[in-house]
Formats: structure tokens, sequence, C-alpha cells
């Protein structure tokens, strides 16, 4: 099937899921909105999306995408093992992978499905933060399993392409043992960073005043939406606890040199992680949050 000939159902009009339906209304033959909040219906209404309450709208459709919270998206997995959806495909985009494609291998034939985590994004959640363009330039991991069919893959492929992303295929422990270094430890850090000043400034209030664009720009995903980031965190808590363990080795090799009060060694640590960030793409060219 082509893209442009299926119906196209998106539960969760977040920030991804509103996104998703920005990009993909025009691209296929139907698309249809899913969401429990009335005033996110509402503007999703304004903004020229079909809505649907869930039920009526897996009457007819062809690819079901879950842009729901970890969670969410597992309850609704475990829904559909009694109760599967006639799709010819069926994805998420969560950030957390193990948890979803183990409950994909649960469903019963003749579903197919793939994991899915785009990695783009804002701090900032909800369907005013939806933009069509949210996708273009960035990277779409798609995590295959025994229910993905070559079909079903080619389908979640094209809707990739559509949303201007561009895929990358990877075993679930491997995305999620990359992952949360890459993404789940720094929102964890920014936090962290906002803690300590939160400390400080209970004492001395006027820190607010002096915070510039370093504390704003680190600190940024500490204002991500917390149910999110709480299920993200929860469903790989293994392997953010690693990456928290690493972190921590660093900040204490850091502590160490500071003790020493030597500059030459300071630098030694400091000056090829400096190399290595700036060969990275600026922030400010690739599309925001992860």
């Amino acid at each position: 099937m082509e893209l442009e000939d299926a119906r196209v159902t998106i539960v969760g009009l977040g920030l991804m899921g509103g996104s998703m339906a920005l990009g993909l209304k025009a691209r296929c033959q139907e698309l249809v909105g899913v969401d429990s909040d009335a005033e996110t219906v509402q503007l999703a209404r304004r903004a020229g999306i079909k809505t649907q309450e869930l039920g009526p709208a897996l009457v007819r459709t062809d690819v079901l995408v879950l842009a729901t919270p970890v969670k969410e998206t597992l309850r609704l997995l475990e829904a559909f093992r009694s109760d599967p959806p006639a799709v010819r495909l069926l994805m998420d985009v969560g950030s957390t992978k193990r948890q979803v494609v183990e409950a994909m291998e649960n469903l019963p034939d003749p579903v197919a499905a793939v994991g899915g985590h785009p990695l783009c994004g804002k701090e900032l959640a909800g369907f005013p933060e939806a933009e069509a363009e949210l996708f273009t330039g960035s990277l779409f991991v798609l995590t295959p399993c025994s229910r993905t069919t070559p079909s079903s893959l080619a389908l979640a492929e094209q809707i990739v392409i559509a949303l201007g992303a561009s895929v990358q295929h990877m075993q679930a422990a491997r995305h999620d043992q990359l992952l949360a270094t890459a993404s789940h430890l720094p929102y964890l850090l920014a936090t962290a960073l906002m803690g300590s000043a939160e400390f400080v400034g209970n004492k001395d209030p006027e820190i607010w005043d002096l915070v510039a664009s370093g504390f704003l720009s680190t600190s940024r995903l500490a204002a991500s939406d917390i149910t999110m980031m709480a299920d993200i965190l929860t469903t790989n808590q293994d392997m953010v606890q690693n990456a928290l363990s690493r972190a921590q080795s660093e900040l204490e090799q850091l502590r160490g040199l500071l003790i020493g009060g030597e500059a030459g060694p300071l630098r030694d640590y400091l000056e090829p992680l400096q190399r290595k960030r700036v060969s990275l793409k600026d922030p400010g060219s690739t599309p925001r949050g992860a």
C-alpha cells in the first residue's frame, strides 16, 4: 500500500501526534486524529484535522499511530491483544522502545507493528506547539520486531520520508541504551541544574536576575512535560541508571581536578571534549529537542 492511498489515524494530538497530523494530512487519503482532551480536539479541528473517538476511527483505518505517553501506549497495546485493530500498520512514536516492542510482539495475527521514535521535538508540549515541519531534517528511528512485515515496514518508511525525516533501523535494546545517554540523561542533568539553582535561590533570590543564555540553554529540557518524561524514565530505568552513574563519575573526576587546583590537568580533560562538541552539528541548525 502507498501512503497516498492510506487512511491514517493518529492517537494523541500533542506535540508529536499533532505535528504528524499536520505533516501528513495532505499526503494520505484520509487523516483522523484522536485525543481525550476536548480543547485539543477543538484546536485540531480549527487546524483542519478531522477528529473522532477511537472506536469509530478504527473502523476504517489502514495505519494506526500511537502518539501517546509511553505507558498509555502500553495500555492500548495490552487492550489490542484481545481486540486487535484491522490495520496494515500499527506504529508508535515513544521515546523508549523495549517495553513497547515487547508489547507489540504479544499482539495477535494479523497485526503488523513497527516501533518508532522521531529524534526531534521541543521542551514545550501540546497541540499549540505542533508544526508540520517539526520532523524536517531529523532522524526517525524504526525498531522492527517479529510482528513487522516487509509491507508494514515499507509503509512506516513512507511516513517518515513524507514528514521530511530520514530513516534509521535499530534494535529496541540498543536504542534504549544509546538514548539513555543521548536524550534521557540530558533531561536529568538539566533538572539537577535547576535543583541546584533553586537551592541557591531559596537563600538568595537574586540568582534568577543573573541567569543568562548559558544557564537557560543548558536547563531548557527541565521544562519538558513531566508525564511524558516520567514514563520515559520509568520504562528505561536500568539504562538511565547506568547513564547517571557514568555522569556521576565524570563529575567526580572534575571535582578531583578542581581540588588539585592545576590548570594543566583540567585543560587536558576539557580540550578533547570541547573538540568533540565543536564537531557536532550546531543545535541552532537542527530540529529542537530529542
